[in-house]
């Protein structure tokens, strides 16, 4: 590594000040990451296998220990799964802000099946096409969607799955149980539960975009696993209060 960027002391990710731990639990840690302009991050290490999604077009140059620092172009929405154990320091050298959601896979992540892909909802019997969900990502371990909802539009969002907002608009837990929803100056992230599926409304003035990230196997047929016992429930979402 080029001794701009030293790696003498290595922080875990979640040291790191760049990068927000917003939601963890025993299956996932989820992170904001923000780099101000000609900013830089501390020396870090990824532990974990852990999928990217870039929130913004960048202009950085990763650093990584015992490597010649390399220069990489991201362009908003492009995404990746990258291996654990690496060590480097991301520089933004681009004049916005880097903006990513970065989701770890932990051990037990592999105990999980995937749901059902975001999908329209059906209100009182009229199907109302309020969304485009479109997979931007997809392996046999996690699979990430691009959402697309207009005002009015309801959303069902099969668990287990991370729902980030990175585009500002907010996440509110509006008569609902059981999900957890974490609220970040960067990024809102809820965690939909392994069993069941939620609404996710369209609350905002315009359609805005939702990132998905389902996490699990598929089944032996490489197909998403279909939970029909659990009835919907309502994740609204709403724009931030003027």
């Amino acid at each position: 590594m080029d001794q701009t960027y030293g790696c003498s002391q290595v922080l875990d990710i979640a040291e790191e000040p760049r990068h927000h731990l917003v939601l963890a639990n025993e299956f996932v840690r989820a992170f904001a990451v923000e780099i101000p302009p000609h900013d830089r991050t501390l020396c870090h290490r990824h532990p974990q296998d852990y999928l990217l999604y870039s929130a913004s077009d960048a202009e950085i140059i990763s650093a990584v220990r015992d490597e010649e620092p390399k220069r990489l172009s991201y362009r908003d929405g492009e995404c990746e799964l990258l291996s654990a154990g690496l060590v480097h320091v991301v520089d933004n050298i681009g004049d916005n802000p880097v903006r990513n959601v970065v989701v770890e896979l932990l051990p037990r992540a592999s105990e999980l099946r995937r749901g059902r892909k975001p999908r329209n909802v059906d209100t009182v019997g009229i199907r109302y096409d309020g969304i485009s969900s479109t997979s931007i990502f997809e392996d046999e371990r996690a699979a990430i969607f691009l959402v697309k909802i207009k005002p009015g539009g309801e959303a069902g969002i099969s668990g287990p799955a991370i729902v980030a907002t990175p585009y500002g608009n907010k996440l509110t837990p509006d008569a609902i149980s059981d999900v957890e929803v974490k609220n970040h100056p960067s990024c809102d992230l809820a965690w939909i539960l392994p069993s069941g599926t939620w609404v996710l409304w369209g609350r905002w003035k315009q359609t805005e975009r939702v990132i998905v990230f389902q996490i699990g196997r598929t089944d032996e047929q490489g197909l998403a696993v279909s939970d029909v016992r659990n009835p919907l429930r309502s994740l609204r979402a709403h724009a931030e209060p003027e």
